[in-house]
């Protein structure tokens, strides 16, 4: 874990976990991976459900007012139904690109504009299977990257041993 190694040892010289990987390499380790555990969650943030109601042109749809902790409030079109007033979730903005694969843009859906997408944990690949969107602590920040509240703000460095390597 870079950020436990940065507990432990001074890495401010070093230009970020790749730097790392390069001096481990150079220095007879075999680095196989550097994977960042919130990838795909950059542009996922905390938010609050502030409103919701029925979408009028679709049963199985609602239209939720959300807010991000500042600025005005977004609306946004959601399928799922485990929510409710209060609710503080995660909220994909426009502009991400989620684990899954899922491209987020502004749109219409059956007429209503939706301004981002909240999440389920499959979706982020949070979880196996979800019943519906990922429904957060009532003592979440608003505003804040989903992966820096959950701890997943971090890179991990797999190193490979090496039969040669008595250590």
């Amino acid at each position: 874990s870079w950020q436990g190694l940065n507990e432990r040892v001074d890495l401010t010289a070093l230009n970020g976990p790749q730097a790392l990987a390069e001096l481990l390499t150079e220095r007879g380790l075999e680095v196989e991976a550097v994977r960042s555990l919130g990838a795909g969650l950059e542009k996922v943030i905390t938010a609050q459900i502030l409103e919701m109601k029925k979408h009028p042109q679709a049963d199985r749809l609602s239209l939720c007012q959300v807010t991000i902790g500042e600025g005005e409030p977004l609306a946004i079109v959601c399928g799922a139904k485990n929510m409710k007033v209060g609710d503080k979730v995660a909220l994909a903005q426009i502009g991400a690109t989620l684990p899954n694969g899922v491209k987020i843009e502004k749109s219409k859906i059956r007429g209503e504009t939706s301004c981002g997408m909240l999440c389920s944990g499959e979706e982020l690949k949070l979880a196996d299977s979800t019943d519906g969107i990922l429904i957060l602590s009532s003592d979440t920040p608003l505003g804040r990257p989903l992966a820096e509240v959950l701890g997943q703000n971090d890179t991990i460095l797999e190193l490979s041993l090496t039969p040669n390597r008595g250590d």
